[in-house]
């Protein structure tokens, strides 16, 4: 399904916790690229990553919708510097953040120069923050995990970037990785000025993933996610998304919304 507005009370309460999507109000008067090089508790977990304003909906959806519990595994697939691993590892879970770079765009780039890698930032981040998040600096196809191991794996605003197939990949492997009744937890951008809203089939951020495409044929059973608002799908309503816009969690900013899914892995 697509986000709604306004936010849950318990959205809102999160959000306000934990200090998403943007960092805490004191990591606001400080320039990212400044935070990335002097990173500082106080600035929150969420201070350490530029963020779209889809986040607002989507991180406190997917923690909820993820339901974790302490000492479960959970992957988070493209997770960069974003606070969500982090809030995870300090509520008991086994995190483990699989990503092959962190975003230029982030301004990571422009303060790497104080690190020696990212690995040691990421390090660094697990220190200030009291955590103890494993980072793969991998694809997830190329990260080598075992199958079945994991109760969780989450994949916020990262398949819209690829190409179908490549995404596919990701989802494949995110399925294999799943513990009988695991949870794949997964965020995808929908772009009103593509088509099927627009005339145009990309733009600088990527596409409109065929979600359906996506997900089928994988054994995975959709727990959450109205077909009529994922895109791809047979049911998928481009009327019905016009008709409900007003409600629907549009980014201030950007003409897109949050397609959000989960899909569970059968007990048996």
């Amino acid at each position: 399904m697509i986000g709604r507005r306004p936010l849950p009370k318990e959205y809102d309460e999160w959000n306000w916790r934990w200090g998403a999507p943007f960092g805490y109000a004191v990591a606001h008067r400080v320039a990212l690229p400044d935070r990335l090089a002097r990173p500082e508790a106080m600035f929150g977990p969420f201070g350490f990553q530029a963020n779209s304003d889809t986040r607002v909906f989507e991180y406190p959806w997917a923690y909820y919708a993820a339901a974790t519990k302490p000492g479960m595994r959970v992957l988070e697939a493209g997770g960069g510097t974003s606070g969500l691993q982090f809030v995870f590892a300090r509520e008991g879970c086994e995190v483990v953040n699989v990503d092959p770079g962190i975003d230029t765009d982030s301004g990571f780039a422009s303060s790497v120069g104080a690190w020696q890698s990212t690995e040691d930032f990421h390090l660094y981040l697990n220190a200030i923050l009291g955590t103890n998040v494993k980072l793969i600096q991998k694809r997830l196809q190329d990260a080598d995990l075992r199958p079945g191991t994991f109760d969780r794996v989450l994949c916020l605003s990262v398949l819209e970037h690829l190409e179908q197939n490549e995404a596919r990949d990701i989802v494949e492997c995110a399925a294999r990785l799943l513990v009988p009744g695991g949870l794949l937890v997964a965020t995808i951008d929908l772009f009103l000025e593509l088509e099927p809203f627009g005339v145009l089939s990309r733009n600088r951020f990527g596409t409109n993933i065929d979600v359906h495409r996506l997900v089928s044929g994988l054994g995975l059973d959709l727990v959450h996610g109205d077909p009529r608002e994922l895109y791809g799908f047979p049911e998928f309503d481009r009327e019905h998304i016009v008709e409900h816009i007003d409600d629907m969690f549009v980014s201030p900013s950007y003409p897109v919304v949050p397609q959000s899914l989960v899909l569970r892995r059968p007990d048996r």
